[in-house]
């Protein structure tokens, strides 16, 4: 039964309630991690482009253009991804997109051309946009089934995860080759995923509350026009 049934027919502080109750405690717990992931194995990357592009004997110009391959996979995948979450659910795409990343991350430090450099970027663009999509697809279920203004919460844990990816990837550049480091952001990855995964799939996703939908109340034009210049 999905966990949103259970908090509407469960009595309150009955034993239904606390089923569901936990239930949905865990998927946050699990989704904050996924989060915290996202920006820990993303700032691991970052940190060690100056690294890369030696390796890669690219230009400014060329490492530039090598960058883009991130923004052009993320792009094309977020605009899939949605399609992907409505017909496989939000948790398996995001436990999927999670573990690409993890292995993706590890591509870059394998190139040794500009234009190696922006084809595994690619890769490593589609599931960082696969994986964003996925877990704020899945975020949004669940706040609407707490009822409680949480998304922000799993932002926070992206920008700390970022932080303590930064912190380390810095702690580890003079001391680990950039090959060494990718990989090993490639086990924590795969390991963090494997074990937040287990909590996701074990539990459907929430079914949001149908909002009654006011007649003539669509998006106009100029909203319309400041959705796409932002989006």
């Amino acid at each position: 039964m999905p966990l949103l049934n259970k908090v509407r027919t469960a009595a309150p502080g009955g034993p239904g309630n606390d089923t569901a109750t936990a239930s949905l405690s865990r998927l946050r717990s699990a989704l904050t991690v996924f989060f915290a992931l996202d920006g820990f194995l993303f700032a691991g990357w970052v940190v060690r482009i100056p690294a890369i592009k030696q390796q890669t004997g690219a230009s400014a110009g060329e490492l530039g253009l090598a960058l883009l391959g991130v923004s052009a996979g993320a792009v094309v995948t977020m605009v899939l991804t949605g399609r992907l979450c409505r017909r496989f659910g939000s948790h398996p795409v995001t436990v999927v997109c999670g573990a690409l990343m993890a292995l993706a991350i590890a591509l870059p430090a394998q190139t040794h051309s500009a234009l190696a450099l922006g084809l595994v970027l690619l890769v490593f663009g589609a599931a960082y946009g696969g994986l964003n999509v996925a877990m704020n697809s899945a975020a949004v279920d669940l706040v609407a089934a707490l009822r409680r203004p949480v998304m922000p919460s799993f932002h926070a844990a992206f920008s700390l995860g970022g932080m303590v990816g930064a912190g380390v990837g810095a702690l580890v550049a003079a001391g680990l080759s950039p090959t060494a480091h990718l990989l090993a952001l490639t086990g924590v990855g795969l390991v963090v995923t494997a074990l937040a995964g287990r909590v996701l799939l074990r539990h459907p996703a929430p079914v949001r509350p149908s909002a009654p939908r006011a007649k003539g109340r669509g998006l106009d034009g100029r909203a319309r026009r400041l959705v796409l210049l932002f989006g």
